[in-house]
């Protein structure tokens, strides 16, 4: 009885589902999880659809990475305790907290670990796009790359119409990427 149970589902069809469902939710997310950035090559893409996610399921811990957010203080100017937050405090507190989540679940830790940040929702975003532009070196490198990849572009023996366009479409999307 055991036997059969395992045998209907350790299938290698079931496996490769398996497989390709993963990829999608990591691809695009679910309802319970945003989408993942498994390496920083694809951030232009996944920040495209880690910001739509946000702004459709967590609105609010989007609006924390308008601004860095700062502890509430009292009127001495001392940090309040978390007992002491107005309902205005809750809500900016948990935002903030929310999107540092989102950030941490969305990003794999290999990327993430590598983050010069504060400790904020913002700083950790924009630390994020600074590590996927580079330094000023590498994107002076990769637009003389892709100059050269323009300038040497041509069609392969055999190869349709079709994809030689694909192709070029490609690399003036790669191109204004850069721009």
């Amino acid at each position: 009885m055991d036997e059969e149970f395992y045998n209907a589902f350790a299938t290698p069809i079931a496996l490769v589902i398996a497989a390709e469902t993963l990829y999608s939710e990591n691809e695009t997310g679910t309802y319970q999880k945003p989408p993942k950035l498994m390496f920083i090559e694809d951030f232009k893409g996944w920040q495209n659809r880690f910001e739509n996610w946000v702004q459709a399921y967590k609105f609010d811990a989007w609006c924390a990475l308008n601004k860095d957010y700062e502890k509430p203080k009292n009127e001495r100017g001392l940090e309040k305790a978390f007992c002491d937050f107005s309902e205005s405090d809750k809500l900016k507190y948990t935002s903030e907290k929310m999107m540092i989540s989102l950030l941490q679940q969305a990003v794999k830790e290999d990327i993430f670990v590598l983050l010069q940040h504060e400790n904020t929702a913002r700083s950790i975003w924009n630390a994020l796009i600074q590590k996927f532009k580079g330094s000023a070196d590498m994107i002076k490198n990769r637009k003389a790359l892709l100059k050269k990849s323009f300038d040497m572009f041509v069609a392969f023996d055999g190869e349709s119409t079709k994809t030689t366009i694909d192709r070029y479409c490609h690399l003036v999307l790669e191109w204004e990427d850069w721009i």
